[in-house]
């Protein structure tokens, strides 16, 4: 299970590296299969999806900058060595959905258990991590998504559900730029057929 999520993981990430790399190619191929009476249309609702895509990205990198902050912090305050690594550790593995606080948490485990060798830091640190994770993913993540896409957060977990069970690793990734994508187009189909 989880070398299927490691794999899906680095799935995405190359995914969206070419999706970067080659952004004008891609920009041209779509533009060529909309008819020329609806060209501009097109452009209007892809301007609309780009600025939610960077609102989201941007949301995405508050959210682990968050994580890698406060969990520095607290590993710090609890005694734990190497806590500004490894909270830019948590920061950089919260990037990835659900299995990112798990993985972040790993080395901070490791660190506890052979520096430390304490087994009250272990468990300390399995609670903080816990606590960290929860608090942000379940009600500061669905509030800083929902801003940037906006959506609400019940919309965004709801998205996150669905995404995750339709795709797995992969799912959760784009959930919340799919549902904001389909809630752009909705809203823009709604005032062409009542305006």
């Amino acid at each position: 299970m989880l070398v299927n999520w490691i794999f899906q993981t680095v799935l995405v990430l190359l995914v969206a590296f070419f999706l970067v790399k080659d952004a004008r190619l891609i920009r041209r191929f779509f533009r060529d299969l909309v008819p020329q009476g609806y060209r501009t249309d097109a452009h209007e609702v892809a301007a609309d999806v780009y600025r939610m895509l960077g609102a989201y990205m941007r949301g995405e990198l508050v959210i682990c900058a968050l994580i890698g902050l406060v969990t520095g912090i607290a590993l710090w305050i609890v005694g734990v060595p190497y806590s500004l690594a490894l909270g830019i550790v948590a920061g950089v593995t919260a990037f990835i959905p659900f299995i990112g606080p798990f993985l972040g948490a790993l080395p901070a485990v490791a660190v506890a258990a052979f520096v430390s060798q304490s087994s009250g830091k272990v468990v300390v640190v399995l609670v903080l991590y816990f606590v960290i994770s929860n608090v942000v993913y379940n009600f500061i993540s669905p509030k800083v998504f929902g801003d940037a896409v906006h959506l609400s957060p019940m919309l965004i977990i709801i998205a996150f559900v669905v995404g995750g069970y339709l795709g797995g690793i992969l799912g959760l990734f784009v959930a919340v730029p799919v549902a904001a994508t389909l809630r752009i187009l909705f809203i823009y189909a709604h005032e062409r057929v009542y305006a």
